[in-house]
């Protein structure tokens, strides 16, 4: 058979939306204005918890970005013919919540390096660690283990974060 058949198009198809998706959740310096105008040392003086006021921001840059895939995605689902299946929703959610972890984290981690090349440096050590669940969400309409690993990938990112927030977060302020 000559030609690509519909199957192979809508898996390599949603695996560019995955990518496309990903940079759309690169956050340029996401605490960098904080970092610099003195807001960051704030929120550890006060009584509050500084991991869940740096995961709140998190999760309002997530409903910014989440909400204009949404409006999208099912124009492109009709575009490219891929199955209504509520797993590609799902794995939307998750995937997205991933990718906004864990350049939450790389970008606490980068707040002291003072540099104006920061997109490539954010894109060599953001990608190899965010390639996994590229894979994941990119095959989950063939393999649904995928989603039980996606969901394990979360977690780990979920547990991972106030740690990594909090000792990076400590290490800034007291210089």
């Amino acid at each position: 058979m000559i030609g690509f058949s519909k199957d192979f198009l809508c898996h390599f198809h949603l695996g560019l939306i995955w990518i496309c998706l990903l940079f759309s959740f690169l956050p340029e310096r996401f605490l960098q204005n904080d970092f610099e105008d003195g807001t960051l040392e704030l929120y550890c003086s006060s009584g509050y918890c500084l991991q869940k006021i740096l995961l709140s921001k998190l999760v309002g840059h997530w409903v910014l970005q989440i909400s204009g895939v949404f409006c999208t995605f099912p124009v492109v689902q009709l575009l490219y013919q891929f199955d209504q299946l509520k797993m590609n929703w799902f794995t939307l959610i998750i995937g997205s919540l991933i990718f906004t972890l864990m350049c939450g984290i790389h970008s606490c981690l980068a707040l002291g390096i003072i540099s104006h090349s920061w997109n490539s440096l954010q894109n060599l050590t953001t990608l190899p660690t965010l390639l996994p669940s590229i894979i994941f969400c990119a095959s989950t309409e063939t393999e649904w283990f995928h989603v039980l690993l996606l969901m394990g990938y979360l977690l780990s990112f979920l547990f991972l974060y106030p740690i990594l927030v909090s000792i990076t977060s400590q290490k800034l302020i007291s210089q």
